[in-house]
């Protein structure tokens, strides 16, 4: 049932990710008449709750997810917790009849989050993953490129990830290295964004084989993968995901994508220019930053017409996703990225794990 008037939120982890979808659940109330609010953030660690819930006029900072999940006024929850307390705040917030926004990866393994999905489907409640490069203006526009006629039948597709070893920097989470609270390393904790941009771009993939080291993280926590994807469609895709020691390097994606008659690349992942080469003629242009944005608004007004009051937000991926999610709630769109979504990639990243552990290819169903 969709909800009437304010939307209530509660926030479950005050850490980077709590941080930005706070800011941005500000933009969307300030630009729609104050159609959700914060009225309370935890976390274990009250100074970091007490600073996020200052920026919400009358917000609670508490240190107990209960007392979130028990109160009757809150509908929604933001889950932003470790990875391995997704799975218990998940199943238990469902089970309060909250709707759920949840982090990625969405859990310690597939079958936690599979179990997740199912409990979530018992109680009916609305459920998003935040899945965060399918609002990517250069990805969106990238994806729009290859899909017209004359570009062919796409070939393959390149994709470094990479990006300092984010227990520090601006990445900062402390617990990133910590094998009993991540799911593993870069592939699964950063590349599982890139996993699901294949599939969102390519289809679905039938087979993956994957190389990992651990140079400088923890047991069980990689700090590089790469993977080789075979697609339903015959096509391939070479996944490489890095966590370096460069603290003075942003973190970066370099994505090329061959198709038939046209090569289109870029060094960004959110907002900036994208590379064109035509096949005819050889000919190279760059479409610079300000058109992408420009081609991105007309495709979501196009296609998604209740985001387009948040194009010009700071942080448009992620005022998009959360604004989806708002709407989802009020009856107006669906929620997108569903969380089977979220389930799947999840599936995905630990059959490449196991052709790592193995040395083997492994097919994916």
């Amino acid at each position: 049932m969709a909800i009437r008037g304010q939307i209530r939120v509660g926030i479950i982890g005050a850490g980077l990710i709590g941080q930005t979808h706070s800011l941005m659940l500000k933009q969307i109330a300030d630009r729609t008449e104050q159609s959700v609010r914060v009225v309370a953030i935890a976390d274990v660690a009250g100074a970091a709750a007490a600073q996020l819930s200052a920026r919400w006029p009358g917000a609670r900072a508490i240190s107990s997810t209960r007392e979130i999940l028990d109160d009757a006024a809150i509908e929604a929850v933001w889950i932003c917790t470790p990875t391995a307390m997704h799975r218990e705040t998940c199943i238990a917030a469902a089970r309060a009849g909250k709707h759920i926004f949840c982090e990625k990866p969405l859990a310690m393994s597939a079958e936690e989050a599979a179990e997740m999905g199912q409990v979530i489907g018992t109680a009916g409640v609305v459920s998003q993953v935040g899945l965060v490069l399918r609002f990517s203006p250069v990805y969106t526009v990238m994806k729009s490129l290859i899909a017209e006629p004359e570009a062919g039948r796409v070939l393959a597709a390149t994709m470094r990830d990479d990006q300092d070893f984010p227990i520090r920097g601006v990445h900062a989470s402390g617990w990133r290295n910590d094998p009993r609270l991540t799911a593993g390393g870069t592939l699964v904790e950063h590349s599982v964004h890139d996993i699901d941009l294949f599939t969102w771009m390519f289809g679905s993939i039938r087979r993956l084989y994957c190389r990992t080291r651990n140079l400088s993280g923890a047991p069980g926590v990689e700090d590089f993968a790469a993977t080789d994807i075979e697609f339903e469609s015959g096509m391939s895709a070479h996944l490489v995901s890095i966590w370096h020691r460069m603290i003075g390097r942003p973190s970066n994606r370099r994505f090329e994508i061959f198709a038939e008659n046209v090569f289109v690349a870029s060094d960004f992942d959110m907002e900036g220019a994208i590379v064109v080469q035509h096949g005819a003629n050889g000919s190279e242009e760059t479409i610079p930053a300000g058109e992408v944005t420009r081609r991105f608004g007309e495709i979501v007004r196009a296609e998604r017409p209740h985001l387009a009051p948040f194009l010009d937000t700071r942080g448009v991926a992620y005022a998009l996703e959360d604004a989806n999610f708002v709407a989802a709630l009020c009856g107006e769109t669906e929620a997108y990225p569903e969380f089977e979504t979220g389930v799947r990639v999840q599936r995905l990243v630990e059959a490449a794990y196991a052709s790592a552990r193995v040395g083997a290819p492994r097919e994916f169903d």
